[in-house]
């Protein structure tokens, strides 16, 4: 098994954050609520409520892949490493531009990472029928070039924070 490579072309392609602090067309079945600066970004990319939703999310899918695919799961840590490889030489120098330029910090770095890790790992199992997509609709608001930053309510409950 390997890395879905439609997943890292569309990764690759990304405009980061272009149109932050802009109202984009989604079609994403999560509601949004829109933040209109960095400052209110970073305010709630911190906050311990958007972690503990990326980690749910997470961690749905790790035991969803667990309990019906086992087999397919089995490769799990070695398309952890190759992604993260990847996210290191794609993403992260692009992202660290965005990073000092709006005088973010690490956890931002670190935000951006994990979602898109996730989203990969999402993609890499799609033949996983009923899998979680949660990082999937996130990585569309990464292509529209916003960012997701929080999450307004408890999990699944309540919206998305897109800046």
């Amino acid at each position: 098994m390997k890395l879905d490579n439609n997943v890292l072309e569309r990764i690759k392609n990304i405009n980061w954050f272009e149109t932050c602090g802009m109202q984009v067309n989604m079609q994403i079945d999560i509601p949004i609520t829109y933040v209109n600066s960095w400052e209110v970004a970073k305010e709630t990319y911190q906050l311990p409520d958007w972690e503990n939703t990326t980690l749910e999310a997470r961690n749905e899918l790790t035991s969803f892949l667990h309990g019906k695919f086992r087999a397919q799961y089995s490769n799990w840590n070695q398309l952890v490493r190759d992604a993260k490889t990847f996210i290191d030489a794609e993403v992260i120098p692009k992202i660290n531009v965005i990073k000092e330029k709006n005088d973010l910090d690490q956890v931002f770095i670190d935000c951006v990472k994990w979602d898109i890790l996730n989203a990969i790992m999402e993609a890499t199992f799609k033949n996983c029928n009923h899998r979680n997509t949660f990082f999937l609709d996130l990585l569309t608001i990464y292509e529209l070039g916003n960012f997701p930053c929080g999450w307004n309510g408890k999990w699944p409950e309540g919206s998305l924070l897109v800046y």
